[in-house]
Order: structure tokens, then C-alpha cells, then sequence
């Protein structure tokens, strides 16, 4: 008894440094692998195959040109269990280890083995027959076979380590061959082994001189695929929908699709490893046999046809619909391979999802496309910045909100607002891409006008400096209540709202030219000799007054000096010989012609 009670403590033990490696690796061999290419559903899914983790790392190990030994002790610490185990997948085999206990008034306790035929050898109780029983079918079993000679008490069964056995991996996979594996584990842990990648097939051939190159490519752990002739060429890719698992007893197989299992966590897709598995993995076959789904889904692509796909499952591998998807209107194409044709359908999706009209079957090469409400509310607002007391981001209504309102939920202006230099930046965005480039909406524009090249050019002048303002005067809305200035905002208008700047810029053909301190009810002059007079080469008939916010050209006589305004002071033009012979040429030629007319009239 006492020898029963110290194989249970090591088993225990055993089973203790299992469970620990397992928190230590919480993460199964799917984790942090990069997802880098969502073009298509198929090169999606297939990156979680592309890694160089060690091998005794991911819970599946070659069963060739190893210490076996080493191997299957490596592995008992590194397997890592998904969860509790499932009794009513989990089938027994030869190397299952469970203890049977007995909770009498005296305990009895048996660690036994499933021996290789299949069978558990309990003392005093006999051979017990346990093949191609689930875990839950063979608990029954021995319990009703200890309740022959165990009237009373409660007898327990449990697993205590799960068994390791060898698996074979073949078709499109990088290591084709044998494996071990556990019977905790599922068909892709087999399949991302055996896909891994060696340091030699990563090496170009290349590299070597012919006689390494023959040697290299006769070795039995270098794969080559189909007549590539080098190391380097691209690869086939795995066809992760249709692989075949075949059960040992050589008549059960089972299908497995890894798309559909990442998509869904459904195992029924993905199912546990059992003795003599023999894995196929084909190749992938798009051509012809494809399916698209495009639009408002999570994740669109192209994937591969599986006999049995439906409009659900594709929606499940595509991880569901987006929020704005219109599912009452779901457009399925189907083209006639034969003709060429396409047949055009639309799905109430809806109706399917909530189980009110029939799945619908789809066939190779058929494409989905889910379209989005329309049409449909969208969050609009504004957002206002510079001198209001509440400056940000406004909601607005569409062809309603108006811009004394939004000033008016901002807390209106600041006392140093400058209502003369304010304005609104209209940020419309435009359907065709190619007008976020000036240039070129001012060449299509300007493509088929009728303009000489002295409006030409006035036209790319416009052109460059344009921005796409609101035409609105703040004065006259805020000042002066007309209404008529009080425009309708759109969706991403910017408004505008800079602080008085309390000077005037005077700049020209002054002494001292700059920025001067505003005052009030003073005229263009006095600015004038505040930045020292101007100069002797001024030409003081052409003096303007450059408005803030509006930057009107003005005659000082013709408006009132307010702040942030500027007074420009031009050069008088210098006049050649040439220019004014010219002049006087052009004087005499109309005198001469209207003597000439005169003495015509006269006779």
C-alpha cells in the first residue's frame, strides 16, 4: 500500500510541474503572430503558420532524427492544456496514466496505465477493456466493473497525464513526416509544426557550388515542392479549409477547416489529435474556387470554396458584419461558368440570421457584396477656435444649423474678439481624390475657358492663393443684426475668431515702417507721421488702406482706420526716355487724327 501511496505522490508531482509550466505559458502556439497581409481571407488566416519558434515550444515535436527520450521528456513539461479536459472528446489510448480510488472505510487508490492492446490492469479486479472509448465512456465502465467487487464507497477515475503518441503530417508542408504529439492537442498544432521552416531551407542553394547543390538537394530533410528546383522559389501555400485527418482504424475521416475554426472557435473544426493520425494537407486552390465578400464586413477577402459553404459561414469566417451593414439588402453575384453570365440576387440576410427564411448554399466564385445604410445619420459638427469663451466642437443639423446659433452655444465673444478678421473655413471633402491637388482642379477648370494670357494669368494668381472660405461678414451679422449674414453651417466648417490685434501695419516708402499703436478716430496722415513721414520717392495719389479680414484696397478717403487695417505706401514708378516718347508719340497720332476728322467735316 505504502508503494501504491508514493507512485501517487510522484504522479502527482509529475502532474503539478505539467499545470505550472502551463500558467507559465499561458498562450498557445497561435499567440503573437503577425498579422500582416488582410488582402485575402486565405493569406490572413495563413500567417499564424509562419514563425521559427523552437519546436519543443509549441507542444508538437518531429518523431525522427532525435532523442526520443529527450524529446518526450521536453515535451511533458511544454505541452500546454487548453482548459479543463473535455470527457466526451477526449478518446483513451495506450499511455494514458489515471488514477482509480476507491473511498471506502478504507481508501484504496490505483495508478494504472492503458497498456499498449488498449487495456487498464487494475489488482484484484482484472483486465479491463477500454479501446475507442471516450474519457466519460471509460470512467463508466471501470466503475461498473469495481462496483462487482467494491460494494460500498465512492470510486473515482481521473486522468492524470495525458498520453503521447506519433501523428503523420503530409501534402504541402515544409517537414512532411512523423510526429509526437498529445491527445490534448488538435490538428493545427500538427500542421503549424510541421510547416515550420528549417535554417537550411531559408539559405539560397545558390550559395553552394553544384556538388554541395546535388548533395543538398538529395538529403531527405530538404523539401522541395513539385520540380522546384530551388530552395528559394515561392512555396505552395496550405490549403487551410480543406485538410483530411484519417482516423487509425483507416475508415473515419475527418474533415478540418482552421478558417472557419480561427473565425468561429468552434472545434468542431479543429478537432483533438488521436493515435495514427494521418494529416493531409492540400494544396490551395483559388482558381475557379473561390468566394469573395466585400463592403461592410469586419474582414473582407477572397478564401477558398468549401462544399457546404453558406451565406452564414461566410459571414462568420468574415467576423460579422460592420455596425452600418445593411443586412435586408445583401447583393450575391453568381456567374455561370459555362456562359459567362451573371445572375444578380438580393438576400435579406436579416431573415436568415434570426432564423425567419433558409440559409442560403453558395457555390464556387460567387461574390458578396454587403452595402451599407443609406441613407442614414451621421454625426455632424463644427468647430470653432480663437476669442469665444467656450471654444471646441459643436454638433450641428444638416441644412439647419446657422452660425449665430453655434456663437451663441460657444458663449458668444470675447471683449478682444476682432469680428472684421473673422471667418469660416468650409473643409468640404471632395469624391474624386485628384481635386485635393490645386493644381489640378485649376487646370480642368481652366481647360476649356475662352480666357487671353493676361487673364490667364490673373486666373493662376486667384487660383493659388484661394482657400475655401465662407463668404460671410461677422461685423454686420454681430454688430449690426443683419440677418442676411447668418449662413448655414456645414459639416467640418472651422470657424475662425482671432483677438484684436490693437495696431495698424504701415509699410512702403515710409521712415519707419511697422506695426503702431491704434487709435481711435485717427486718420491714414497721422499714421503717416507717426512712422516718420514718408519718403521723397512716394507716391502719395496711390496710398490704399488694406482692410483686416476682408484685405479690400481702399482709398483712405473712402474708409475709416480701425485695428489690424494697413496703409500701403507705393514707389513712384520710374519713367525712361522711352516711356515717355512713346507717350508723346501716341499724344500726337490722336491729335493728328482728330485734326484730320475736323478738316473733313469742315468741307
Amino acid at each position: 500500500m505504502n508503494k501504491i501511496k508514493n507512485i501517487s505522490l510522484l504522479v502527482l508531482i509529475f502532474n503539478i510541474l505539467i499545470f505550472s509550466q502551463q500558467e507559465r505559458d499561458t498562450q498557445n502556439f497561435l499567440s503573437n503572430k503577425s498579422l500582416l497581409d488582410t488582402k485575402s481571407l486565405q493569406e490572413y488566416y495563413q500567417n499564424v503558420f509562419k514563425t521559427s519558434q523552437p519546436a519543443e515550444q509549441t507542444g508538437v515535436a518531429p518523431a525522427f532524427d532525435v532523442d526520443k527520450e529527450e524529446i518526450l521528456a521536453k515535451m511533458k513539461e511544454a505541452i500546454p492544456l487548453q482548459g479543463p479536459v473535455d470527457s466526451k472528446q477526449y478518446y483513451v489510448g495506450p499511455g494514458d496514466m489515471f488514477s482509480i480510488d476507491v473511498w471506502a472505510n478504507i481508501p484504496m487508490n490505483f495508478v494504472v496505465p492503458v497498456t499498449p492492446e488498449g487495456t487498464i490492469i487494475i489488482p484484484s479486479v482484472g483486465k479491463i477493456d477500454v479501446r475507442n472509448l471516450s474519457l466519460s465512456e471509460m470512467k463508466e465502465k471501470v466503475k461498473k466493473e469495481l462496483r462487482k467487487d467494491f460494494l460500498k464507497g465512492e470510486i473515482t477515475v481521473t486522468l492524470l497525464s495525458p498520453r503521447i503518441f506519433i501523428v503523420n503530417v503530409s501534402g504541402v508542408v515544409n517537414n512532411p513526416g512523423m510526429y509526437y504529439a498529445s491527445a490534448t492537442q488538435r490538428v493545427d498544432a500538427a500542421v503549424y509544426q510541421a510547416n515550420l521552416t528549417s535554417k537550411l531551407q531559408q539559405t539560397s542553394i545558390d550559395k553552394f557550388n553544384p556538388q554541395e547543390q546535388r548533395d543538398l538537394l538529395n538529403r531527405s530533410d530538404v523539401i522541395t515542392y513539385f520540380g522546384n528546383d530551388k530552395l528559394t522559389e515561392e512555396p505552395l501555400k496550405i490549403s487551410l479549409r480543406n485538410i483530411k485527418v484519417v482516423r487509425n482504424n483507416g475508415n473515419d475521416t475527418v474533415n478540418v477547416d482552421l478558417i472557419r475554426y480561427y473565425a468561429t472557435g468552434n472545434t468542431r473544426f479543429n478537432p483533438f489529435l488521436q493515435d495514427g493520425d494521418r494529416i493531409i494537407v492540400p494544396n490551395l486552390n483559388l482558381k475557379g474556387n473561390s468566394i469573395t465578400i466585400s463592403g461592410a464586413v469586419r474582414l473582407e477577402g477572397t478564401y477558398e470554396f468549401l462544399e457546404g459553404d453558406s451565406l452564414s459561414s461566410v459571414f462568420e469566417i468574415a467576423q460579422g458584419p460592420q455596425a452600418l451593414a445593411d443586412l435586408e439588402k445583401v447583393d450575391l453575384y453568381r456567374m455561370n461558368p459555362r456562359t459567362g453570365e451573371v445572375s444578380h440576387f438580393v438576400v435579406n440576410f436579416k431573415k436568415i440570421k434570426s432564423g425567419k427564411a433558409k440559409d442560403i448554399a453558395l457555390q464556387p466564385n460567387d461574390r458578396i457584396v454587403v452595402r451599407e445604410i443609406y441613407p442614414r445619420p451621421l454625426p455632424l459638427s463644427v468647430t470653432i477656435k480663437g476669442a469665444v469663451k467656450k471654444p471646441g466642437l459643436y454638433p450641428i443639423l444638416k441644412n439647419k444649423t446657422t452660425l449665430s446659433e453655434v456663437i451663441k452655444q460657444a458663449g458668444g465673444f470675447l471683449p478682444e474678439a476682432s469680428l472684421a478678421e473673422s471667418k469660416i473655413i468650409r473643409t468640404k471633402g471632395v469624391l474624386d481624390v485628384a481635386f485635393e491637388n490645386p493644381d489640378y482642379e485649376r487646370l480642368v477648370k481652366m481647360r476649356l475657358s475662352d480666357m487671353d494670357k493676361e487673364q490667364r494669368e490673373y486666373y493662376n494668381f486667384e487660383a493659388a492663393i484661394k482657400r475655401k472660405t465662407v463668404a460671410v461678414n461677422f461685423k454686420k451679422l454681430f454688430a449690426e443684426n443683419d440677418s442676411t449674414q447668418d449662413v448655414i453651417l456645414e459639416n467640418g466648417d472651422v470657424i475662425l475668431v482671432p483677438a484684436k490685434s490693437n495696431t495698424v501695419f504701415v509699410y512702403g516708402q515710409v521712415a519707419l515702417p511697422g506695426y503702431l499703436n491704434f487709435k481711435k478716430n485717427k486718420d491714414y496722415e497721422y499714421y503717416l507721421e507717426e512712422a516718420g513721414g514718408v519718403t521723397e520717392m512716394a507716391d502719395e495719389c496711390e496710398i490704399r488702406v488694406i482692410k483686416a479680414g476682408t484685405n479690400l484696397w481702399l482709398e483712405p478717403a473712402d474708409t475709416e482706420i480701425e485695428p489690424g487695417d494697413a496703409i500701403w505706401v507705393p514707389r513712384v514708378k520710374e519713367r525712361d526716355f522711352s516711356y515717355y516718347f512713346d507717350w508723346f508719340s501716341k499724344v500726337v497720332a490722336v491729335a493728328g487724327g482728330v485734326a484730320t476728322i475736323y478738316l473733313l467735316l469742315q468741307k
